[in-house]
């Protein structure tokens, strides 16, 4: 065979497959008609009748099968109820706000402090707590808080630890057995309001040291109960002597609380800062009790700690 005869051939093969190309695509197309045909028809032998008849001859599917009218009043039921639920939501969202000050108006407490048999723990956290939910309802709001620190500190470095706040109350106290815990009145400047309020506070403690030890020299019996009253006389002159001279420097370090005023974010973010332990938020300052927690105070609250009053009267 020549090479002309082999082409020849070949190209008269390649004109039949396609000349045949649309025949075979048209009986193709014939054939998935017929298989669509058959799965869709509705006769006995259809698939989709025989699952039809399995599971939408009875119950509520043979209702939507029979009424069609049904489905609609599914569907409208069902897009109804997603509108009530999205509406709840955004109603709720709007009043979270308003929801939040009503919680934090709730848990605003007239005692400021924790009262014997506290764990101190607690009483942190709880104070935490209740300061970011007020932050978060009313932030620009004014509040009353107690504001405890760490450790003793100077009148200089609890200026510094409060800030710009307006100060209140400052509690001061030696740390000595029996030393009064005092409240302080601050109404000008806390440094210098202190300096002149110690200075008094020295005064008083000088003449209670001597008070008591002119006690001690009335006392010329042996009895027990004249020697208990010695006893208690002594160490009282002692302990006023000791914080004559702590007062009397003008810059003891013995502030621990302090009562000030300000804004809720403000005051919120104060236990985030070295040297603040607590920040007990609280209402009016006028109607407040105080019950401040001494540093030394570490697992348990003990004792009550009632403040007196400091000016020095």
């Amino acid at each position: 065979m020549s090479l002309d005869d082999l082409e020849e051939r070949l190209a008269a093969g390649l004109r039949r497959l396609v000349d045949g190309a649309g025949a075979r695509r048209e009986r193709g197309g014939q054939a998935v008609r017929r298989r669509t045909t058959s799965l869709l028809e509705p006769d006995p032998d259809s698939p989709l009748r025989r699952l039809d008849d399995q599971f939408a001859a009875r119950g509520p599917l043979a209702l939507l099968r029979d009424v069609p009218q049904l489905g609609v009043l599914v569907v409208a039921a069902v897009f109804l109820a997603g509108s009530i639920v999205a509406l709840e939501r955004s109603g709720s969202t709007h009043h979270h706000p308003a929801t939040l000050r009503q919680q934090a108006d709730a848990t605003i407490p007239t005692t400021l402090g924790p009262a014997p048999g506290t764990k101190v723990a607690d009483y942190l956290a709880q104070t935490r707590k209740r300061a970011q939910l007020v932050s978060e309802s009313a932030p620009d709001k004014i509040y009353v808080a107690l504001i405890t620190f760490t450790g003793y500190q100077t009148p200089a470095q609890a200026r510094a630890l409060l800030g710009e706040l307006e100060v209140r109350k400052v509690m001061a106290h030696v740390q000595l057995p029996g030393a009064e815990v005092l409240s302080i009145p601050v109404t000008a400047a806390l440094v210098p309001d202190l300096s002149v309020a110690f200075a008094a506070i020295a005064q008083r403690k000088d003449n209670d040291r001597v008070e008591f030890a002119n006690l001690v020299k009335t006392i010329t019996g042996d009895t027990k109960e004249e020697l208990t009253f010695k006893v208690f006389y002594l160490d009282a002159s002692r302990t006023a002597g000791l914080e004559e001279k702590a007062y009397a420097s003008r810059a003891c370090a013995c502030v621990f609380a302090a009562l000030v005023r300000g804004q809720a974010r403000d005051l919120a973010a104060l236990p985030g800062f070295p040297g603040v332990r607590a920040v007990d938020l609280g209402g009016d300052d006028d109607t407040l009790q105080l019950q401040p927690l001494l540093p030394e105070q570490t697992v348990v609250v003990t004792r009550p700690v009632t403040p007196a009053p400091g000016n020095g009267a």
